[in-house]
């Protein structure tokens, strides 16, 4: 009975999954963001100006790109934590009103 309210059918236990999922996307794409602000910070601006003007497009297409992702997966987790949430509150729901 126990692992048909928590096992790996349930939703639940999708959720959760959906949740770590999201969370492992987000530090991805977190570490990525930070690379690109790190690496755009230097001290040599008329070197780095001639060496940017062709990759500049680009890297600025690509983190505007990871930005996007990173709110899309902002969103899908709160979606995910928050029907996660709703299930676990029907349980609780179903448990106590099983007992009285």
């Amino acid at each position: 009975m126990i692992k048909g309210l928590f096992g790996n059918t349930t939703l639940p236990y999708a959720l959760r999954a959906g949740l770590e999922e999201a969370s492992q996307t987000q530090k991805a794409i977190a570490a990525r963001v930070a690379g690109a602000l790190q690496s755009s910070s230097s001290t040599d601006f008329a070197g780095d100006l001639a060496a940017a003007q062709g990759k500049k497009r680009i890297e600025e297409a690509d983190l505007q790109r990871d930005m996007s992702e990173l709110a899309d997966t902002q969103l899908r987790f709160e979606a995910d934590a928050k029907l996660l949430q709703q299930a676990y509150t029907r349980l609780r729901t179903a448990m106590r009103d099983s007992r009285g």
